[in-house]
């Protein structure tokens, strides 16, 4: 009896220990588990913000080379807008000069006229078909129509100064008057309205393209890039 309890007691004992060992190895097993899954987050959440801020710096980046890129871009395009008008202008005056019915002592001659207009029609023509990518299309239609008509008064005119009144019989004197009076007609009425609507078409460009650099503010206001 004795050597069957000293077994039952035995065995009892082992079953007892091996619980006590079951429960001990599940607590330290739900430790490490809880230890490795906090480490895992921890680790994760690290990556994940500096991969958010990595993100971020890209961006900003990326946002300062647009505003940067843009910026010029602005400059240049109110650069084109600005040497464009001033051949623009300076065209417009000669072609007036060489078309209007009145001669101050001291100009040069009508032929001299001729030729400075010409020259100042094709100095704006080879500035604008250079730089016309910096404008939209409708506006180089409308600029190239302008100064195309206003060539084209020009040249008819100009057909006829090379020759004295003297030389030219009636008809052809009358078509001489005739292209000069519709050339100073377009000059004085036609060519201010197109250049007038052109002018606003310049300054509503600019002024878009201006509006598009500033940002938003959480107040709504806008503001300069830095």
């Amino acid at each position: 009896m004795d050597a069957w309890q000293t077994v039952l007691l035995a065995f009892g004992g082992n079953a007892a220990l091996l619980a006590v060992l079951g429960l001990l190895g599940k607590s330290l097993l739900e430790k490490l588990i809880a230890r490795d899954t906090k480490r895992f987050e921890t680790d994760l959440k690290a990556k994940s913000d500096a991969a958010i801020e990595q993100l971020r710096s890209d961006l900003q980046i990326r946002s300062i080379e647009h505003q940067v890129r843009f910026s010029r871009l602005h400059e240049k395009r109110a650069t084109v807008i600005a040497e464009l008008y001033g051949h623009l202008v300076e065209t417009l005056w000669e072609a007036e000069s060489f078309l209007s019915p009145m001669e101050w002592v001291g100009e040069p001659d009508r032929q001299e006229k001729h030729r400075i207009a010409m020259n100042k029609l094709v100095d704006f023509f080879q500035y604008f078909d250079k730089h016309r990518i910096y404008l939209p299309e409708e506006i180089c239609a409308s600029l190239e129509a302008l100064v195309l008509k206003v060539r084209s008064h020009v040249i008819a005119f100009g057909v006829y100064v090379r020759f004295h009144d003297q030389s030219l019989n009636d008809h052809t004197r009358e078509q001489k008057e005739k292209a000069w009076s519709e050339g100073w007609d377009a000059i004085k009425n036609q060519v201010p309205q197109a250049r007038k609507l052109l002018e606003e078409e310049f300054r509503t460009l600019l002024g878009a393209t201006a509006n598009l650099s500033l940002k938003p503010t959480a107040t709504g206001k806008p503001v300069s890039p830095a």
